[in-house]
C-alpha cells in the first residue's frame, strides 16, 4: 500500500510539475518570439555590448550575461568597463556614500503612561514609513542618475563586415544549441520542406510523377500527395495536441485574470509570455501592495538592458493569441478526423487543403502578434539580462 501511494504520489507530482511548466503555445509563436528577440545588425556590429558577447537562454531569446559586485551593481561579462553599469534598487539598505536625513523625534509631553505609550507607537510607525519612503526616493534618484547597461557598454567603433558575419554565425550556433533553438530549427525545416513539396505537387511541377496521368489515383503524384499530407498532419498534431493542456490552462487563467482581476493568474500569464507581453498596471500595483504588507519585502522591478520598461501590452492581444491557439487545436481535431477516417480515394478533395490552411492561419496569426509585440518590447528594453553569481 505504501509502495502504491509512493508511486501515485510521484506520478501526481510529475503531472503537476508538467502542467506548471511554461512552454510556448505553438510553433509559430515560438518562432515569432525568437525572431523578435534575435540580435539585429547593430548588436552584431557592436563589439562591446554585442558581437561575440551575445548569448541565448533556454527559450532561444537573445541575452546578455551580467555579474553583480559586492554592492549588487551589474556589469556585463567580458566588458572592459570596470565601473558598474546598473544598480537594482534595494530599498531596505542605505545608499552607499550618501547620508540618509532622518527627522529628529520630537519630544512630547506625557500626561499619562497610557497616552504616552500610544503616542510613541504612532510616532514610531510614522517615523518608520517616513524613513522607508526616504530610502525609496533616494534609490529612485540614484537610479535615474546612473547610466544603463546599454549606455555604459555601448562601443564607439563598429565591427567591419567580416567580423560581423562571424558574429552572426556564432550567434546562430549558440541559438541552435539551445533546447528551443534546436527544436525550432528542426520543426521549421520539416514544415518548410514538406510544405514546399506539397505546394509543387499541387502545381503539377513534376511531370515524371504524372503517369499514367496527373489525376490518376495510381500515379506517383497522388501517392506522394497523400504521404506529404499525412506527414504535415503529424507535425501539426505535435503542437496541436501536445500543447493542448497548456493552451486550455492559459485560457482558464486569462478568463480569471480579465474578468475577475485575479493577480496570480495574470502573473503566471506574464511569466509565460514574458518575451513579448507586459502586464497591466493593476496587476503590478496589486502585487506590490501585497508584498508591502511585510516591511522587509519591497517589490523591485527587474533591471533591463536599456534601463527602460516597456508599457503594458493590450490585453486583447494576449487573449487573441490564446484563442487562436485553442482554435488551432479544434481545427487540428477536424483535420485529423478527415485524414484518419478516410482513405486517399474517398476523402473529400477540399478537406485537406482547407483545414491545413486554417490550422496554419490561426497559428501564424498568433505568431505574428507575438513577433510584433516582442519586437516593440525589445526595442524599448533591449535584450534580456541574465545575472549570474561570481562565486564558485
Amino acid at each position: 500500500m505504501n509502495n502504491n501511494n509512493g508511486f501515485v504520489g510521484r506520478v501526481r507530482n510529475a503531472s503537476v510539475s508538467i502542467i506548471n511548466a511554461n512552454p510556448q503555445l505553438g510553433a509559430w509563436q515560438i518562432a515569432g518570439t525568437a525572431f523578435a528577440q534575435a540580435p539585429n545588425l547593430t548588436e552584431l556590429r557592436d563589439a562591446e555590448s554585442g558581437g561575440s558577447n551575445i548569448e541565448f537562454n533556454a527559450q532561444g531569446h537573445s541575452t546578455r550575461i551580467a555579474v553583480p559586485d559586492t554592492e549588487g551593481e551589474l556589469t556585463l561579462v567580458g566588458s572592459n568597463v570596470q565601473a558598474p553599469a546598473f544598480t537594482t534598487p534595494s530599498y531596505d539598505k542605505a545608499v552607499p556614500g550618501e547620508p540618509i536625513i532622518i527627522s529628529e523625534k520630537p519630544e512630547l509631553e506625557q500626561p499619562s503612561s497610557d497616552v504616552a505609550s500610544s503616542s510613541d507607537q504612532a510616532h514610531h510607525n510614522h517615523h518608520h514609513h517616513h524613513h522607508h519612503f526616504h530610502l525609496r526616493e533616494k534609490h529612485q534618484q540614484l537610479r535615474q542618475r546612473r547610466r544603463s547597461l546599454y549606455e555604459r557598454h555601448k562601443g564607439d567603433a563598429k565591427e567591419k563586415w567580416g567580423p560581423t558575419i562571424l558574429n552572426g554565425l556564432r550567434a546562430f550556433w549558440k541559438f541552435f544549441t539551445t533546447p528551443a533553438g534546436f527544436l525550432i530549427t528542426l520543426y521549421c525545416l520539416n514544415i518548410v520542406a514538406w510544405g514546399a513539396m506539397l505546394f509543387f505537387l499541387l502545381l503539377k511541377a513534376a511531370p515524371a510523377m504524372n503517369h499514367p496521368s496527373a489525376d490518376s489515383d495510381s500515379s506517383a503524384r497522388k501517392i506522394w500527395l497523400e504521404i506529404d499530407s499525412q506527414i504535415l498532419n503529424a507535425l501539426f498534431c505535435v503542437t496541436g495536441f501536445g500543447l493542448a493542456p497548456w493552451r486550455f490552462r492559459d485560457l482558464y487563467l486569462f478568463i480569471r485574470a480579465v474578468y475577475w482581476k485575479h493577480v496570480p493568474s495574470m502573473q503566471k500569464l506574464s511569466e509565460q509570455n514574458k518575451g513579448w507581453f507586459r502586464p497591466p498596471a493593476w496587476a503590478i500595483d496589486d502585487a506590490e501592495k501585497s508584498s508591502d504588507t511585510d516591511i522587509n519585502t519591497v517589490p523591485v522591478r527587474s533591471a533591463t538592458f536599456t534601463g527602460e520598461k516597456a508599457p503594458p501590452t493590450a490585453l486583447w492581444k494576449l487573449g487573441f493569441t490564446i484563442w487562436m491557439m485553442v482554435l488551432n487545436t479544434f481545427l487540428q481535431v477536424v483535420l485529423s478526423y478527415f485524414m484518419w477516417s478516410y482513405n486517399r480515394i474517398d476523402r473529400p478533395s477540399w478537406a485537406t487543403g482547407c483545414f491545413i490552411g486554417l490550422g496554419c492561419g490561426t497559428g501564424l496569426l498568433a505568431g505574428l502578434v507575438s513577433w510584433w509585440e516582442g519586437r516593440k518590447v525589445k526595442k524599448i528594453e533591449g535584450p534580456a539580462v541574465k545575472v549570474v553569481s561570481t562565486t564558485v
